[in-house]
This record gives C-alpha cells, sequence and structure tokens, in this order.
C-alpha cells in the first residue's frame, strides 16, 4: 500500500484572509486577483523558456571545459541521488522530516517578511502555521527552497570555519585515484540527497492538491516554482563554476530571449 500524503491545511494566510473582499470604490474595472496572476504565469513562460536554454547551455559549456562528468565530486552527488531514490521509491517515506522542513522554511519567510506566527504545528500526515502575514513568497517558498540542503550547507560551513583543512587532502589513504583523503565527498553526497529530497517530495506533493497552490492559482504556481528552481540552479552553478560568468550568463539570456522574440514575430507574421 503507497505511503498517504501528508495533508497541507489552508491555515497559512493573513489574518483578513477571511474578510469578504471589497471591491474598488472607483469605476474602473475590477480584475479578479486569480486571472492577474495567471496572466503574468503566461507571461512567465517565455521567461521560463530562455532561462532553460541558458542554463543548460552553462552547464554543457561547464561540462565540456572542465570534463565535469569525470570529477568525483560530481560522482559523489550522483550517488547521493541514487541513494536517496532507493529510499524513496524502496522504503517508508518520511513524511515527518519533510513536514518539519516545509512548514519551517514557511515559518522562516514569514519572519524575514516581518509577520508573526501564533501557531505552529508538524505532524507526518500534515502541518501548517498561523501568521498574521502570507505572500507569493511565504506560501510558494517551501517548493523552491531545497530545506535540508541550506542546513547542510550551513553546517558544513560552520564546521569549516574551525576546521582550517576539513576539505584539504590528507596523505596516506587513496581517495578517488589520488592519495590523500578529504571530507569534501560527504560534503557533495549529503547535498545529492538532500538536494533530491526536495525534489522528489516537492514534485510528489504538488500532485496532491496542495493548498499553497490553490492560494495563488495553480497554473502561476508551477509556472513561478519552475521558474525560481531554475535561478537558484543556474546562481548555483555561477558561483561553483570558474568558465561561466553572471555577466556571460546575462548575455546568454539575452540572446536566447531575442532569439525567441524573432521566432515569435515569423510565426505572427
Amino acid at each position: 500500500m503507497p505511503p498517504r500524503s501528508p495533508k497541507r491545511t489552508s491555515r497559512l494566510q493573513s489574518s483578513t484572509a477571511h474578510k469578504s473582499d471589497r471591491r474598488s470604490e472607483s469605476d474602473g474595472i475590477d480584475i479578479p486577483l486569480n486571472w492577474l496572476k495567471s496572466g503574468i504565469g503566461v507571461l512567465l513562460l517565455p521567461c521560463c523558456i530562455v532561462a532553460t536554454q541558458s542554463f543548460l547551455s552553462a552547464f554543457g559549456e561547464t561540462s565540456a571545459r572542465t570534463m565535469l562528468i569525470q570529477s568525483a565530486e560530481l560522482w559523489f552527488f550522483f550517488i547521493g541521488v541514487l541513494l536517496w531514490l532507493i529510499y524513496f521509491f524502496g522504503l517508508p517515506r518520511p513524511l515527518y522530516l519533510y513536514v518539519l522542513g516545509h512548514e519551517l522554511t514557511h515559518a522562516f519567510f514569514v519572519l524575514l517578511c516581518g509577520g508573526k506566527i501564533t501557531e505552529f504545528k508538524v505532524k507526518s500526515a500534515g502541518g501548517h502555521i498561523v501568521t498574521n502575514k502570507n505572500n507569493v513568497i511565504i506560501s510558494l517558498s517551501p517548493y523552491f527552497i531545497p530545506f535540508y540542503s541550506v542546513i547542510v550547507l550551513a553546517l558544513f560551513g560552520i564546521i569549516g570555519f574551525f576546521v582550517e583543512d576539513l576539505f584539504n587532502y590528507h596523505p596516506g589513504v587513496l581517495f578517488w585515484g589520488q592519495i590523500g583523503f578529504s571530507w569534501s565527498w560527504l560534503l557533495y553526497m549529503s547535498i545529492g540527497v538532500t538536494w533530491c529530497f526536495h525534489l522528489t517530495f516537492t514534485t510528489w506533493m504538488i500532485t496532491k492538491n496542495q493548498p499553497d497552490l490553490k492560494q495563488n492559482g495553480t497554473f502561476f504556481s508551477l509556472v513561478f516554482i519552475y521558474f525560481i528552481n531554475l535561478i537558484i540552479l543556474s546562481g548555483t552553478l555561477i558561483i561553483v563554476s570558474n568558465e561561466i560568468s553572471l555577466t556571460g550568463f546575462i548575455q546568454s539570456l539575452l540572446s536566447n530571449g531575442n532569439e525567441l522574440i524573432n521566432r515569435i514575430s515569423k510565426i505572427i507574421g
């Protein structure tokens, strides 16, 4: 019997969300908010296409120049991904751990946006927070922030601050064809596990009619989640790669955007 997905309540909302909507006193046209967000979602689609092209191009360029596929770091990352996939599809899923990270991400962004939390509940069957503030970033943040990957990076960063040579090779131990040992393998494997944790649970939960998505319109939410995840991946690639610069990536975006506009113009014309 497949594991039941945790239920998300719709309590993540501002304290004014239950009040009846007031129409503008002006004579202007009242556009439903969900319609407006759907329109924004449609406008974001070309941005998603352009950003995807630029990311794949940048990743391909990095791989070609550095022989990334042969790097120990990448292999340990993929080992972490594989280990999590085996666990996710073969063993009972840690629903409580997912719900905890989900609600903590909501809570962090509530505090970041200056809101207050009056209730915080987490169970394997689902969770919720009650807050006086809500917006698109707060409600959708768990779908594009890999909470446990951030925790792993923070922990290794703190440990590395006190242990200066944590990621340096130490002689005497065979490590990936070299004489030496480094804790970096554990970092990359942990990132592989936690990032794939985020990806699999996010994909799985999106199919469960989540209130978080309905609050902002499902279409807009899906496009927004994809776009922000892509931006985060692109930013990470720019940071870790010496071959890709921010300027070069922006130029790629502009070039791909211009090419897409020309194609659309030809189709319309």
